[in-house]
């Protein structure tokens, strides 16, 4: 009898140390559009599809910025790593077939290597559902539903973003797709992480 209460003891301290793991910032901001823009160290996890009249890729991606460095690393389903470009203020580097290339752009030089078009420029904002543009539409609870984004380089997005998740203190896109011409990139995000 003893040995079935300590049981039952220790199954209930379990389930009330599980209900502690909840992340403590749980409402939202009341200008958590404001604060999420100012965020600038930050880190998602995820998986993306390119999509073009050729072909058709997808890899898990790991996204972070920390202040003025942003890297992208792409990997295979089995974790082999695809590709990792990053980007600073003194221009990108691309590690990619066992080579390193560089170039002053990011997105340029991840084209011209791989054939993939992602506008690297501006990135935080975008990606976050913070751009500020005067085509951006909102859906009723203020968050980004659909934009034309003009990239740095003079390319056009139409970017919608589907859904979003509630995290410390912010609404985040999970799902969002791009569109340029005949490319389309679907991003599906999950854990975002910020310092």
């Amino acid at each position: 009898m003893i040995r079935l209460y300590l049981i039952l003891l220790i199954f209930f301290l379990f389930l009330s140390g599980c209900a502690q793991q909840i992340s403590p910032q749980t409402a939202l901001y009341d200008d958590w559009k404001s604060q999420l823009s100012q965020q600038t160290n930050w880190q998602v996890e995820g998986k993306l599809a390119f999509i073009s009249p050729d072909e058709r890729q997808s890899a898990n991606l790991n996204w972070q910025q920390q202040e003025q460095l942003n890297q992208l690393i792409l990997t295979s389903f089995i974790g082999t790593r695809v590709l990792a470009l990053t980007q600073n203020t003194n221009g990108a580097e691309l590690e990619y077939d066992d080579h390193i290339y560089h170039d002053i752009n990011a997105s340029r030089l991840l084209a011209r290597l791989t054939g993939f078009n992602i506008p690297m420029d501006s990135a935080d904002n975008w990606l976050k559902g913070t751009v500020d543009d005067p085509s951006l539409q909102v859906d009723e609870l203020g968050r980004a539903k659909n934009v034309t984004w003009h990239a740095p380089d003079g390319d056009q997005w139409q970017i919608s973003y589907a859904d979003y998740q509630q995290y410390a203190g912010f609404w985040l896109p999970k799902k969002l797709t791009l569109k340029h011409q005949d490319i389309k990139i679907k991003i599906q995000l999950y854990e975002w992480h910020f310092n």
